[in-house]
């Protein structure tokens, strides 16, 4: 046999051995990626947009409105039905769910384990196979009612670096079994804690180079007053907790307000996915919390309604939550505009009074925008008070509304020649709370702010 007739065979068994190993890196891979579509709002999987990138943006350019509720046992609970239910109704887009955990265990009594043995005996290198079959059942039955899912890897484990090798088959399967799903929104490493970060540091990058989607990866930290780790690359969101009550050490201004404009400031989706809750954080003020969250929306960081309800109360389905009456108004108006447009701008809108807190967002061009209104304290009245717009030279439509109900107030028309000028707008009296929101209608030529020529 000549030496060219070897190195032919040893190329060829090469290049077989190399079309092999090919193959078995592709399938798996390409099984992962027929995903299922939820019409109409989870048609694929959201990713952080390279456009806006506060927002989050699918396959077909839409934008998700994140409003989130707490449900950690949904994957056990009794009733998963009626916690969609309550979710669809109140106007979220995504609830807040535990793959591993004993959430409120002496109450609730479910162990949610994702391997084989137990708690007590695991064994990390194989699945609790019913309990995976179910939870695929609870992430159908949420995308197939327009709910996403804000998916929490560890919720009562807090694995070491010791542990990384031993978690890694159930990474890999949460991939292979899960990513397909394009309502899970996000992969959360863990539930408010940090003192493993050299671990999370490790399961984030992992997640995040192996997600064939590249949906967002996050975790989380108690309650702190700006985002955990924005500097990190595979940390997808800017993420806080403020889990704070409706008390005046909490102040809406400079608590609530102040983080949610540090959380913005990342150039990263803001998202505040845990807040307080009634009685455990004395956030009892149903309209206070209606300004938590609008505060926080009209800062442009994204909000959740923390409750009873989604903790130990999950399997009560009567139960009513202070200022849950509120997120429907909330979330039908956001999603009524480009929100995905909208930027904090602090220039436009000035009031007259120091005691109101005021947000605002505009467009690029301050074509549309939102003003935010609100009192510092709840039933606080306000009549015939001024505010002072700062818009370029055009004609716009003034639209008043009730941000307890989304109610339309009233409208006025403003011209606006140079923005130098701050124009005084009256605004109808209102108790709490009152928006704003304003649309060029009639362009006319720039003019400069004199000084600057």
């Amino acid at each position: 046999m000549s030496n060219y007739t070897i190195i032919v065979r040893k190329m060829k068994s090469f290049l077989f051995v190399t079309f092999i190993c090919c193959i078995s890196l592709v399938l798996p891979l390409s099984a992962a990626t027929k995903t299922r579509s939820f019409s109409p709002l989870y048609t694929s999987v959201y990713r952080v947009d390279p456009v806006y990138p506060n927002q989050l943006v699918n396959t077909e350019g839409n934008h998700l409105f994140l409003l989130n509720r707490t449900a950690w046992a949904y994957f056990a609970c009794s009733y998963p039905e009626n916690v969609i239910r309550k979710a669809k109704a109140q106007g979220a887009t995504i609830i807040r769910v535990a793959m591993e955990g004993t959430p409120y265990k002496t109450l609730l009594k479910y162990d949610l384990w994702p391997w084989g043995g137990t708690r007590e005996k695991p064994d990390y290198s194989s699945i609790n196979e019913p309990y995976w079959k179910e939870v695929e059942n609870r992430i159908r039955l949420a995308g197939e009612n327009g709910i996403g899912i804000n998916f929490t890897l560890y919720f009562t484990l807090e694995p070491t670096r010791a542990d990384i090798p031993s978690q890694q088959y159930y990474w890999k399967t949460i991939l292979k079994r899960l990513a397909k799903y394009p309502n899970i929104i996000c992969w959360e490493i863990m539930n408010e804690c940090i003192k493993n970060e050299e671990f999370q540091d490790a399961a984030g990058e992992y997640f995040y180079k192996n997600d064939p989607f590249k949906r967002p990866v996050i975790s989380s930290d108690g309650t702190t007053e700006d985002a955990l780790w924005p500097e990190k690359q595979w940390m997808g969101m800017a993420i806080v907790h403020t889990c704070t009550g409706s008390v005046p050490e909490y102040d809406l201004q400079n608590w609530y307000n102040a983080v949610a404009r540090n959380t913005r400031s990342h150039s990263k989706p803001a998202f505040n996915n845990e807040s307080g809750r009634e009685k455990r954080h004395k956030n009892d003020d149903g309209v206070h919390r209606r300004k938590q969250a609008w505060i926080a929306n009209s800062a442009g960081c994204f909000w959740t309604h923390h409750t009873w309800d989604g903790c130990e109360g999950i399997n009560d389905t009567s139960y009513v939550s202070p200022g849950q009456e509120f997120l429907k108004p909330l979330s039908d108006f956001f999603q009524s505009i480009p929100f995905w447009r909208l930027q904090p701008n602090y220039s436009v809108c000035q009031p007259f009074a120091d005691s109101l807190i005021v947000n605002t967002m505009t467009d690029s061009g301050r074509n549309i925008g939102i003003t935010y209104i609100c009192t510092r304290t709840t039933n606080a009245e306000i009549k015939a008070m001024q505010t002072k717009f700062r818009l370029p030279n055009g004609t716009y439509t003034l639209e008043f509304f009730n941000p307890a109900t989304n109610q339309k107030i009233s409208e006025q028309i403003i011209r606006s020649s140079n923005l130098r000028n701050q124009y005084a707008i009256v605004l109808p009296d209102f108790k709490d709370d009152i928006l704003l929101k304003f649309e060029k209608v009639k362009k006319e030529t720039k003019a400069i702010v004199p000084g600057t020529e």
